[in-house]
């Protein structure tokens, strides 16, 4: 039996917890799919899916400090479970990952809040060179060579 190639999915607590979910129910029929948050809530609520959930620290543009323990424990994440594969709906640990996986042999793909209708978001600014994939979930801000559309997770 061939191994199911692994996903690590990451995102801020909120609507971009939801999304993220949105798009990663579609894929644990086949992938492995564990999930990094700082959303402490959501890993007994998912526990119950028999789900992997990491609790991570929060961070954000207002509590730089907690990049720091972000990046440790999603560094310690990377190496214990090894995924081929990170997918973030944003924010900051999302960056942190992102920017982690650039010395590591991991593929990235970063899907921006479809909160942001008139320009990428901040994070998403900060990631655009350094993602394997780039998508908006609004037509508008795709250039389609940097950023795609692939229509909207809502």
């Amino acid at each position: 039996m061939r191994k199911k190639t692994k996903i690590l999915a990451i995102s801020s607590p909120g609507g971009h917890w939801i999304q993220l979910n949105k798009i990663c129910n579609q894929l644990e029929d086949r992938f492995d799919v564990v999930y990094a948050t700082p959303g402490a809530q959501y890993k007994s609520s998912t526990q119950q899916a028999k789900r992997k959930v990491y609790a991570i620290t929060d961070a954000s543009a207002d509590s730089k400090l907690n990049l720091i323990p972000v990046t440790l424990q999603l560094l310690s994440i990377l190496i214990r479970e090894r995924p081929n594969t990170i997918i973030s709906t944003g924010a900051a640990p999302g960056v942190m990952a992102v920017l982690l996986c650039k010395f590591l042999p991991i593929k990235t793909i970063w899907i921006d809040s479809i909160a942001n209708v008139k320009v990428l978001s901040r994070s998403g600014k900060m990631v655009k060179k350094h993602a394997n994939l780039v998508i908006t979930q609004w037509e508008e801000l795709s250039d389609e060579k940097t950023i795609f559309y692939r229509g909207s997770v809502l």
